[in-house]
């Protein structure tokens, strides 16, 4: 078992600089470099007061903020992704909005290829914002660098850690619920399936709509599994996939289709306009995400609102409240709620046939 001495010696400092440090004394004066190189001997020996003190996580303490607040962000996806899918963009306007209301600097944003100089591109900053999916490893990275993260979009089931997200199982089931209440019992499935769809080192998870999706289809018999169609989040994506479904025949084409982004859904209408395929008559769409166009779209788009800027506020909102006043061991986990929009683009089912 290490002790105080133990540590004293390799970090090169006094026993009693040691054991404050690790007892976060604020009074104590003493460089940043010289305490993150405590915590780091300390982590390395196993010290247990550490992982007592943080949960596990091993991080170095953190101070409050003095001065102008300056954040960064780290997101997964590409700015054309972004201009693509106006989900991310929303979110993102939303911190630049809630940065500029509370004083704070939004002053770098970080690719998640930047994840292995992360700890010394953060230097310097006060907190990080994290928006999109990445893997777990990467997760734990960011959790074990030396300012709080809050995570957005993305639920992260770890002690002390925080985050922001839509609960998309229960706003894909309230969709499927309106539809089936409609009078729909032949409902297909356009958009994304696996994480690994939109990021390569998450192997296993699903994307919440796509299992939610799966789970109602087996409760309610809604297809066979060629009305499934997983692609990727473009409206192009969403083309491809109607298009191909479409060739395949029509005239087995379900009477509804949920699909997991209005980007997407933009793609579905454009090939089921190309077809001259009705939309509701023939085939209800209802979307997710609720941009800014779906409501002026022909036809407007049925959807699911979902209050992304304000996700993108609450979150620079936790951030700054972990960044004056010190960590929360707990964690605290927000889920913002959604709406489902109806317009146009659904109704009740056909019944004559094409």
């Amino acid at each position: 078992m290490p002790t105080l001495k133990d540590i004293a010696q390799e970090a090169e400092v006094s026993i009693s600089t040691v054991s404050r440090v690790l007892n976060y004394d604020e009074t104590l004066s003493v460089s940043e470099e010289t305490r993150r190189k405590i915590f780091e001997v300390a982590e390395r020996m196993k010290y247990t007061t550490v992982k007592r003190k943080n949960g596990g996580i091993g991080r170095q303490p953190r101070k409050k903020a003095e001065g102008p607040i300056r954040l960064g962000m780290v997101r997964w996806f590409s700015a054309y992704e972004e201009l693509e899918d106006p989900y991310y963009l929303s979110i993102r306007f939303g911190v630049e909005k809630e940065c500029r209301q509370s004083g704070a600097h939004l002053e770098r944003i970080f690719r998640g290829e930047d994840l292995s100089a992360l700890k010394t591109l953060s230097e310097g900053l006060h907190g990080l914002i994290v928006l999109g999916h990445f893997s777990s490893k990467e997760v734990e990275r960011m959790l074990e660098l030396p300012v709080p993260c809050v995570f957005l979009d993305y639920p992260v089931e770890r002690t002390g850690a925080d985050y922001v997200v839509i609960d998309l199982a229960r706003a894909t089931a309230e969709a499927l619920d309106y539809l089936l209440d409609a009078g729909h019992r032949h409902i297909g499935y356009v958009g994304m399936g696996k994480d690994e769809e939109a990021h390569p080192s998450d192997q296993t998870e699903l994307d919440a709509r796509y299992e939610t999706f799966l789970r109602y289809k087996r409760q309610h018999a809604l297809c066979s599994s060629n009305d499934v169609h997983v692609c990727g989040g473009t409206a192009a994506d969403g083309f491809r996939a109607m298009e191909a479904a479409i060739l395949a025949g029509p005239e087995n084409l379900p009477t509804a289709f949920f699909v997991a982004s209005d980007s997407v859904a933009i793609g579905v209408l454009k090939a089921l306009e190309q077809h001259q395929i009705a939309v509701p008559e023939r085939i209800s769409i209802v979307g997710f995400n609720d941009i800014p166009t779906a409501e002026y779209l022909t036809p407007s788009l049925t959807t699911v609102k979902t209050y992304t800027e304000l996700m993108g506020e609450t979150g620079v909102q936790l951030l700054l409240h972990t960044v004056r006043n010190g960590p929360n061991e707990v964690g605290r986990k927000v889920t913002i709620p959604t709406e489902l929009m109806i317009r146009n683009s659904s109704g009740p089912p056909f019944t004559d046939s094409i």
